[in-house]
């Protein structure tokens, strides 16, 4: 009996060494299927604002919705990307933006390379995405870059970053009529305006309006490409009706800030009194360029 208890407990010590062998070869032999592919191309958007030579960055990106072919749902960026088709080299995406108040589609096609390696039998193929390259013949957006052509869930850059471009240029300017009080006259005076009208477009500029002594009247005066001078009109009606004009010059160049596409711009040359000034008395350029954030290009002085 002694014998065969011992070579039982012998043959069931064996045993539990084999099953701890085997179970810390199996653990060793544990495949690692960690991998940096994903077929999210990270994106990023930016709206800029245009302003003489130079942008800055908008704290409001334009509300975008991303769709894709045959779908009606759109889906959202995760967490800020487009989901590229792994069983394509292109995915196409439709994208959906509201810009003062008008709906705009944009496609962009997204080519690229697949390649896929096999980590191991347990993990199975990972399949890693490169080469992006951009088709945006049907966008409206100013530009588009690939910052990294590689897609892969540790990317120091953003794969791509889409420019939306606000410029503030114009083809309008601000003309003021400012009628400084006179200090030795105890009466101040109104000049009574009947309309200001140009020479461009066939709308008055204004009408029915007033100056009153020690203050004054803006008129926005558009341009066109068409022609290098506009004839401003004021015409009053005092005791005499009179019609007072003045002569603006200005040119027309391309403008283009990086990453936006180019947009005409207009600036003042010279502005000077015209063959009946009147009243008129002196003119100066406050602003030469047609900027929104220009609120007076030129002031003339009524005396």
């Amino acid at each position: 009996m002694k014998h065969n208890a011992f070579w039982y407990r012998k043959n069931h010590l064996g045993v539990l060494i084999a099953l701890i062998f085997f179970g810390l070869a199996a653990c060793e032999e544990e495949a690692d299927c960690t991998t940096d592919s994903t077929n999210v191309a990270s994106v990023e958007f930016t709206k800029l604002i245009s302003n003489e030579g130079s942008n800055s960055e908008e704290d409001i990106a334009d509300d975008i919705l991303i769709f894709k072919p045959g779908n009606d749902t759109p889906f959202q960026l995760t967490p800020t990307g487009f989901p590229l088709d792994p069983a394509s080299n292109s995915t196409t995406l439709y994208i959906f933006r509201e810009i003062d108040n008008t709906s705009t589609i944009d496609t962009i096609v997204l080519n690229y390379q697949r390649e896929q390696t096999l980590i191991s039998p347990d993990c199975g193929p990972d399949q890693r995405f490169f080469g992006i390259s951009i088709d945006t013949s049907q966008t409206t957006f100013d530009s588009v870059w690939v910052r990294n052509a590689e897609v892969a869930s540790v990317a120091e850059t953003v794969n791509l970053r889409i420019f939306t471009c606000r410029y503030e240029m114009t083809n309008v300017f601000q003309l003021r009529f400012n009628y400084p009080q006179d200090e030795d006259d105890e009466v101040t005076d109104t000049i009574f305006v009947r309309r200001v009208y140009s020479s461009i477009g066939k709308e008055d500029l204004l009408q029915n309006d007033t100056i009153p002594e020690g203050g004054g009247l803006t008129v926005a005066v558009p341009v066109t490409m068409d022609s290098q001078k506009v004839q401003v009109f004021l015409e009053t009606e005092e005791e005499n009706s009179m019609t007072y004009d003045l002569e603006a010059f200005y040119q027309q160049d391309t403008f283009q800030a990086a990453h936006c596409l180019a947009q005409d711009r207009y600036r003042l040359d010279s502005v000077r009194l015209g063959i009946n000034p009147g009243r008129l008395d002196t003119i100066a350029i406050e602003n030469e360029t047609f900027n929104l954030n220009n609120p007076i290009n030129a002031e003339v002085t009524i005396e």
